[in-house]
């Protein structure tokens, strides 16, 4: 555990968080390596809310959901699991919702504001859509023709009217069924209807690293999920560790693969990932010259903020679960550099284009901070 002392204002467009913090005797060291700067969130987790995984930002970079696992069973047969809503320039609880089963993916619709998150990630799917002003709540099933697993993640798609949406199935019987489906039609509390969006096995898929065609690659552990700058869709798959990238079906190369590696001794070997991003809102699609990355630290129950002074328009930023670092990512070449290491068991991550400034130790203008409820 860190000691925190809190100091909160809004100034300029920036939250800027005043904070001093000490490391407990014995406490493994979080460290980025410079421009990038890492220090704890100074907020405080509901007492019974653990295991914190997926963020979301709110579009106007002033609230942070996170979902906390809280280590119940990922079929849907335990639970509860806590959706929590941060103000970040204070740290302050500002909503704690129960929800039912396991909470696992997390994003915030576009255009209404409403919390999406997806439960149950290895069996008896769910989909919640949270109200974000009232915290009210209503649950959706899915059809099980295509979804015979779980459901890990889901992403926002722009359109003219009411965003696409699309699901990562995960846990599915095997890669004849599909690794992500597009929601269909309205939701429904039971069989909702979708469509797929990639095989679990593509007949056809580009390796960016090698370029070449490659015919047998499957998607069988397929994990979080995000946007890139273009509207495409990127998506972890842990059974290969690599990211697949989703783009129009007309499109010369539909479907693209960068496998991913790291440089472990000298030798670069394959890397597996929890959570990709890039330095767009996944929000409202703004970038930035500044901005802030949110990580979550599942094992030892901690967000973290991760800054530096600029950060390029399309950035790519992975949490390597496996080696829990967080890194730099070439889609060019797949090597993930780490830029954050130290963590227990690192697997959200969410950017937003408002900076957040972690001032130096001033007693004047800082007060104590207090324990949410």
């Amino acid at each position: 555990m860190n000691s925190l002392r809190v100091g909160t204002l809004l100034a300029g467009g920036t939250v800027v968080m005043m904070l001093v913090m000490v490391a407990a005797p014995g406490a493994r060291a979080q460290t980025a390596i410079p421009p990038y700067t890492l220090n704890a969130f100074p907020g405080t987790p509901p007492a019974g809310a653990t295991h914190p995984d997926d963020l979301a930002v709110s579009a106007d970079g002033t609230h942070l959901w996170v979902g906390y696992g809280n280590g119940v069973d990922t079929t849907g047969q335990g639970g509860p699991s806590n959706l929590v809503e941060y103000d970040i320039a204070s740290g302050t609880v500002l909503r704690n919702i129960s929800i039912p089963g396991h909470l696992d993916g997390l994003k915030i619709n576009p255009k209404t504001g409403d919390v999406w998150a997806t439960e149950n990630e290895d069996g008896n799917p769910t989909l919640t859509v949270v109200h974000h002003t009232n915290g009210t709540f209503k649950t959706y099933r899915f059809s099980p023709n295509l979804i015979t697993g779980g459901l890990d993640d889901l992403v926002f798609v722009a359109t003219d009217s009411q965003p696409d949406v699309f699901l990562v199935a995960s846990s599915q019987v095997d890669t004849t069924t599909p690794a992500i489906v597009q929601i269909s039609g309205p939701l429904r509390t039971t069989n909702t209807l979708v469509t797929s969006a990639l095989p679990g096995a593509p007949p056809s898929v580009w390796n960016v690293v090698t370029g070449m065609e490659e015919a047998t690659d499957m998607v069988g552990d397929p994990d979080s999920m995000t946007l890139d700058p273009a509207g495409e869709l990127v998506l972890d798959n842990r059974s290969d560790d690599s990211l697949y990238i989703v783009r129009d079906p007309k499109a010369p190369n539909p479907v693209l693969r960068v496998p991913l590696v790291i440089n472990a001794g000298g030798t670069f070997v394959s890397v597996e990932v929890n959570d990709t991003i890039f330095t767009t809102s996944a929000t409202n699609g703004v970038s930035s010259t500044a901005g802030t990355i949110f990580i979550t630290d599942t094992s030892a129950n901690k967000i973290y903020v991760l800054t530096k002074p600029y950060f390029p328009a399309n950035e790519v930023y992975t949490a390597a679960n496996v080696k829990n670092v967080v890194g730099l990512v070439d889609l060019n070449t797949g090597v993930v550099t780490p830029i954050a290491t130290g963590f227990e068991g690192v697997h959200g991550l969410a950017f937003s284009p408002m900076p957040v400034t972690i001032a130096p130790n001033d007693d004047k203008n800082q007060s104590e901070g207090s324990d949410d409820e």
